[in-house]
């Protein structure tokens, strides 16, 4: 496990934010979770919009 803290932004965590809002396909969201100043998870969220008529 690497080590990302908030206090010195490497460009290895960079990367890793890069690589997951390359993830999202058309809708979605990145989450940077954050404890005691270091990086814990990136989560990737890809919504599907469903296509519905009224």
């Amino acid at each position: 496990m690497v080590d990302y803290s908030t206090k010195k932004i490497t460009r290895d965590l960079l990367e890793e934010i890069k690589q997951a809002l390359k993830n999202i396909r058309g809708w979605g969201s990145v989450e940077i979770y954050v404890q005691n100043n270091k990086v814990t998870q990136i989560t990737e969220r890809n919504i599907r919009k469903t296509s519905h008529q009224i």
